[in-house]
């Protein structure tokens, strides 16, 4: 399989290194570099991990075209990541939603690059990075430019890293820009159309092949659904991958149906939990904190069986354009941190979610209100289960050494996109698609329409109790009105109800307090303390039981017990 690694010598460590000096590269074995008549070289991956001659040529012979020449991925919404060197300057770059993976270690004057984590480990050297787990126990997610190893960063997504003797500097590579939008009837005609275009990109297949859906039964897979009826006429196959009550398989079936789409139906269980979790870590070398990781696998594995080549996801709409229930108290945080602290506080010990515990007492304005409701383990539940050194970790914030954007509502979307879609949604996604050797693409967080969301003022995204108010709008005439007027709290996979039953034995196992001990991150009996209130019914922490799962088999794979990683 194709890669994208190599290392960059530099000749001293970052504090001895003479501005001007020299700097040399030895791309990895896997890597194919190209060349177009002179000295710069580049490699490209596109969806799927594909290597990409004819792209990776064009980027040789203009190194700073990446946008234009990455232009069809950037319309559909599809993962890529790639490498340009010139002039003794390494540029690596990303797509702007996680779905391509690129690490880089600086050690000893010089700089190694892979897209897969392991190329960079150092068996029997590798220590966690305590930040990123104590980010890992409050939000099941892993933030943007940081992985759980010390010694490894992430490219954070939708950035460039530009590496020389002189150092390593890092720039946007797709900005979204601080310009207000226009008017709301203009906006909404530029959504409509451009959404239109970004399905229209993603279905750009031979006309005969067919094309894969992700299709839930909700609002944003049902007007894909339609958009690309719109955009061919050639084979659309829907994959509907829900638990055995899902209350979205009818509608998924009607929406299949009337635009013509083959319809698969999955009914998922504990033993698909059981059986993925291991291929859940191997793909994305992280912890799935996320459960819906479990659908991803079987649908993707499905889609591989059929023989299908590209597949269509909703995923990334709720992030860009305001559709998460968290979203609905946005308008409020300005107002709400206006308030003294001790009000805030004495709200919060009334609030019964521990995330809307967390937002009201939240520090630092605003921005770490809304970034507190991305919380699924409140700080009182938190410092219950911390053990070891995890006792001295602070969270890592994304936008540390960065800033926010000016705007209320463009500070917002940056929080989204870094606190979820970057750092769990996009990863894990990507990942496992490609590991069935599938391209994943997402039309609805295309770049034109993370620009678009980029522009609008927060009342266009939510209003009351209706979140992605003029995305509704604007695909109103794709969506039957049962889908429009349905009351739906999106997808879920029912962990949570596993996990008091045919998954317990498995959880028990993976959180045996010999396996915690070893992290040095929790109290030795606290997962099984937590499993134990989850199965009496005293609480549910089926999605923080679920995570550490993941986390104890990804640790297993990267800290073997016995003998290097």
């Amino acid at each position: 399989m194709a890669s994208l690694s190599g290392v960059l010598r530099l000749g001293a460590s970052p504090g001895e290194r003479p501005a001007g000096g020299s700097a040399l590269l030895a791309w990895g074995e896997g890597s194919s570099p190209f060349q177009a008549g002179g000295e710069a070289q580049a490699v490209v991956l596109g969806p799927a991990r594909q290597p990409r001659g004819d792209l990776a040529r064009a980027l040789a012979a203009w190194p700073g075209g990446a946008e234009t020449i990455l232009r069809p991925f950037l319309q559909a919404g599809m993962g890529f990541a790639f490498a340009v060197w010139e002039g003794g300057r390494l540029t690596l770059g990303a797509d702007p939603w996680g779905l391509q993976t690129l690490y880089y270690r600086e050690a000893g004057g010089q700089l190694g690059f892979s897209d897969r984590l392991a190329d960079l480990t150092r068996p029997g050297e590798e220590k966690l990075h305590l930040a990123s787990c104590e980010h890992f126990l409050r939000y099941l997610s892993i933030p943007p430019g940081r992985t759980l190893l010390g010694g490894v960063r992430r490219l954070p997504p939708g950035e460039q890293l530009v590496i020389s003797s002189d150092g390593v500097t890092s720039q946007p590579f797709i900005p979204l820009g601080d310009e207000p939008a226009g008017g709301r009837g203009e906006a909404r005609r530029q959504l409509r159309q451009t959404a239109g275009e970004a399905a229209a990109a993603a279905a750009d297949l031979p006309p005969g092949e067919p094309i894969g859906l992700l299709l839930s039964g909700g609002m944003d897979s049902t007007a894909l659904l339609a958009l690309l009826r719109e955009a061919r006429q050639g084979p659309i196959v829907a994959i509907h991958a829900g638990a055995g009550d899902s209350p979205d398989r009818g509608f998924a079936r009607a929406m299949a149906e009337r635009h013509g789409a083959e319809f698969l139906d999955l009914t998922l269980t504990a033993e698909d939990a059981r059986e993925s979790l291991g291929w859940i870590v191997s793909s994305m070398e992280a912890p799935g904190g996320n459960a819906s990781a479990v659908a991803n696998c079987r649908a993707f594995a499905l889609a591989r069986e059929r023989g299908l080549r590209r597949v269509v996801s909703g995923l990334g709409a709720d992030e860009v354009f305001g559709g998460h229930r968290k979203h609905l108290l946005a308008p409020w945080w300005p107002w709400l941190g206006r308030l003294p602290l001790f009000i805030r506080q004495a709200l919060a010990r009334r609030a019964s979610h521990p995330s809307l515990r967390e937002a009201l007492a939240a520090q630092g304005g605003p921005l770490e209100m809304h970034r507190a409701m991305y919380a699924l383990m409140g700080e009182e539940e938190a410092a219950r289960l911390r053990g070891g050194l995890a006792r001295f970790a602070q969270v890592v914030r994304p936008e540390d050494g960065r800033g926010n954007p000016s705007r209320y509502p463009l500070a917002l979307l940056q929080v989204d996109l870094d606190q979820w879609l970057r750092a769990a949604l996009g990863p894990m996604a990507g990942t496992l698609a490609a590991a069935d050797g599938l391209e994943l693409a997402l039309p609805l967080a295309s770049a034109p329409m993370l620009r678009l969301s980029a522009s609008m003022p927060l009342s266009w995204k939510v209003a009351g109790y209706t979140g992605k108010r003029l995305l509704r709008e604007a695909l109103r005439d794709f969506l039957p009105r049962e889908i429009l007027d349905r009351s739906r709290k999106g997808f879920t996979v029912p962990v949570a109800e596993w996990l008091r039953g045919e998954l317990a034995g498995t959880a028990r196992e993976l959180l045996a307090p010999g396996k915690v001990e070893r992290w040095c991150l929790l109290e030795r009996e606290g997962p099984l303390r937590l499993l134990g209130e989850h199965v009496s019914g005293r609480a549910d922490w089926g999605l923080a039981l679920w995570g550490w799962m993941t986390f104890s088999a990804w640790y297993d794979r990267f800290f073997p017990a016995e003998g290097g990683m």
